[in-house]
């Protein structure tokens, strides 16, 4: 390693201290019922605002957003300001005023939406310095950057909202960094007297001052929100600043570079959007579970704040839909943690929604997912170890996991990069790293620490065989703690029909004595058999298409499951076969590591085989120091996501895969739209341990009946609908 390469990454990977932002009002703790109007209030017709906000304050809403600013697309401000010229077509009214008024008097808090970054050409003809700008000294259309004068015009009009509009608070739309900027002259010279040297015109991974200069874009995003959260805070400590999030969906598509997980710890909430799912990357995750991870994933990110999702429930060309599909949505976002923040597809609709959530915000409040098993969210491996293709290296394994957990009704929380430097922060059993390819020392430490202590891991692939910024280790940072060592590679990724090679062939062995070779979903893939076979025919080679690494253990004798391979010359037709362990099982200290180093999440998220499912599940039941608290016996469509609220398990279950119209969903042309709910008949939820006194079923607060088994209590629900929560007290 060159000395420049050590010198440049000793200042790149010094790791941010938690930012020492103002603490979050206490309302907005309370807040469940939520309308993302997005109308602008420039604009008055004859219901809007004055009938429109009545209706919302008699529906129950608590909080509501519009736009005061709408960036370039309406010249001006929706409000009269002494930081710029109001929008024309809005004549001698003052649109925030009267909904802030009309908001107060329907006892609903109003968030002020700002189209951040984004501004008229008139104020870049003013101020040309102001501009972002490419590489190459072009403007980035009309956004503007914040290491310029720009963020003191932007934090003074959001003081004066909060001051003297007298707005609840501020969302901030589009406030993140951008592909392929900013190299305005004020960037520059701040990364110049950062690092001494100017910065990279183009993106390469191996380039150490690219690794600054990427995280130099995030800290100013950081650092401008930690800002006017301060002043607005100054101006009014009950004033709350939200932001968008780009965090679960935006994995390199064009022009968008999502913001650091660290954005979290700077404002008091984030907002995402399932609805960009629909038509950005439809094909990504199979719906529709990549709505429940983006909830999940932005609930965790929002331990210490508050979660807020929208969901965009209309058609392409923004048709309006009726109940069923909006309200899919809102059970998906309580389920997982997250407040419905819907956009309101009506207001007839919106008021059923209001009692959905109504209805469920005493078992829903304060609630957090339950942290028996804790799914480690790498952003370093994202953005470092996968480069130019995240989807394909890194993440398609973490929603393999996250989809197998989930079918497997396995409590699950969101564990992120942030976590695991500056500390855990909830009672994990076990953690789950699908292959975390790139980790710190100090992640790796604290790895080590957590399984000492008595915890259990499972880890995947190539985890650790990165540094936090994807340069390649000559083995396994975490070789102790998961007693493996590297020894080669091998990848066999592509079925049959689809570009197989019929040279190259992967398999996992199940030796008859491995004890996960006799568990029954295992069982019933080995006992599948062709038409010619005979009845009593067992297999013990299975098929894997994946990526494998091929290791040894370091003390102790191999696993009996094995990642059997070959290699068969297209010349000689001449077959070399060899086996390596398929796990590696160890203990560390008091705790337990289970190493995976095949890539069977992103194996299971490609080709959904049932036993690389169950694989991942074993080892997390083997490697945990006790078991899951609930244990559920439903379809695996159902979603199930116990939550703990002081002394009550609230298990909330969800019915999210009902039917759809049919289709191929393709951006601009199909969105898939629930019409019904299927309903599903007598889930059995059992509590374990002692001290279970009440049980109930909510909507309703309808009580169950327990039956004592030697698991624990278990009850059962006889009809699920859409959603429901099955709340267990002590």
């Amino acid at each position: 390693m060159s000395v420049v390469w050590v010198l440049l990454m000793t200042a790149a990977t010094a790791a941010v201290p938690r930012y020492d932002a103002p603490p979050t009002p206490r309302w907005l703790y309370d807040i469940t019922r939520v309308a993302y109007t997005d109308l602008p209030n420039g604009v008055k017709n004859a219901e809007w605002p004055d009938k429109v906000i009545a209706d919302l304050g008699a529906a129950g809403v608590q909080m509501m957003f519009s736009r005061v600013h709408n960036g370039a697309d309406a010249p001006g401000l929706y409000w009269k300001s002494a930081f710029g010229e109001p929008w024309a077509g809005m004549g001698d009214r003052d649109g925030t005023r009267d909904v802030v008024r009309l908001c107060h008097a329907n006892h609903i808090r109003y968030l002020a939406y700002y189209w951040a970054q984004y501004e008229p050409p008139a104020l870049g003809e003013a101020h040309p310095d102001w501009r972002m700008r490419y590489a190459g000294g072009k403007p980035v259309g009309n956004f503007y950057c914040h290491n310029t004068g720009y963020h003191e015009l932007v934090k003074s009009r959001c003081v004066e909202l909060v001051n003297e509009v007298g707005v609840d608070g501020i969302f901030f739309d589009m406030f993140h960094a951008m592909g392929g900027a900013c190299y305005c002259d004020a960037c520059k010279a701040k990364f110049r007297a950062e690092t001494g040297q100017d910065p990279p015109a183009k993106e390469e991974f191996g380039n150490p001052l690219w690794v600054q200069w990427r995280d130099f874009q995030f800290r100013k995003i950081e650092t401008a929100l930690l800002d006017i959260n301060r002043a607005i805070k100054a101006a009014n400590p009950d004033a709350a600043l939200t932001c968008n999030s780009w965090n679960a969906w935006c994995y390199r598509n064009p022009g968008m570079l999502r913001q650091s997980e660290r954005v979290a710890e700077v404002v008091d909430g984030l907002l995402e959007e399932t609805g960009w799912y629909d038509t950005v990357d439809p094909s990504f995750f199979a719906g529709p579970l990549h709505m429940s991870f983006m909830n999940w994933h932005l609930a965790g990110l929002c331990k210490a704040t508050r979660a807020f999702m929208w969901g965009a429930p209309s058609l392409p060309g923004w048709l309006q839909l009726g109940y069923e599909e909006p309200a899919a949505r809102v059970a998906t976002m309580l389920t997982n943690g997250a407040v419905p923040a819907h956009s309101v597809p009506g207001r007839d609709v919106l008021t059923r929604l209001m009692q959905d959530v109504k209805a469920r915000e005493k078992y829903f409040l304060g609630a957090k997912v339950h942290p028996w098993c804790g799914l480690v969210v790498s952003e370093k491996s994202e953005l470092w170890y996968g480069r130019d293709d995240p989807k394909g290296r890194y993440v398609k394994g973490v929603y393999g996991a996250f989809q197998a957990m989930t079918e497997r009704h396995l409590p699950v929380a969101l564990v992120t990069d942030r976590e695991l430097e500056t500390g855990l922060r909830d009672d994990y059993k076990v953690l789950f790293l699908p292959n975390c390819a790139s980790l710190s020392e100090v992640e790796m430490q604290t790895l080590r620490e957590f399984v000492r202590k008595g915890g259990g891991l499972v880890a995947t692939y190539e985890t650790s065989l990165y540094d936090e910024y994807g340069r390649p280790r000559d083995d396994l940072g975490l070789g102790d703690l998961l007693n493996a060592k590297k020894v080669g590679s091998f990848e066999d990724p592509v079925m049959y029909g689809g570009g197989w090679s019929p040279n190259r062939r992967g398999y996992l062995y199940f030796a008859p004595k491995h004890p996960w070779t006799t568990d029954p979903v295992v069982r019933r893939t080995l006992e599948t058999r062709s038409v010619w076979d005979p009845a009593a025919n067992t297999v013990s080679h299975v098929p894997f298409h994946g990526r494998m690494l091929l290791v040894e253990p370091r003390a102790g004798a191999p696993s009996t499951l094995l990642l059997h391979t070959a290699i068969t010359d297209p010349a000689t037709k001449k077959t070399e076969t060899a086996n390596h362990p398929a796990v590696v099982e160890s203990t560390f200290g008091q705790g337990k590591a289970l190493y995976l180093p095949a890539d069977v999440s992103w194996s299971f998220f490609r080709y959904g085989h049932e036993y690389l499912g169950r694989l991942m599940e074993l080892a997390l039941r083997q490697a945990a120091p006790e078991p899951p608290p609930v244990e559920i016996e439903a379809p695996s469509i159902v979603q199930a996501m116990p939550h703990v609220q002081g002394n009550r398990l609230v298990v909330h279950l969800l019915n999210d895969c009902s039917s759809y119209g049919r289709g191929q969903n393709q951006a601009g042309e199909q969105l898939y739209v629930r019409r019904e709910v299927i309903p599903i008949q007598d889930i059995r939820v059992t509590f374990r341990g002692a001290g279970w006194k009440r049980f109930v079923l909510v909507p309703g607060e309808k009580p169950l009946k327990a039956e004592r088994t030697p698991q624990g209590a278990r009850v059962t629900v006889p009809k699920l609908e859409l959603h429901c929560m099955v709340v267990g007290e002590r």
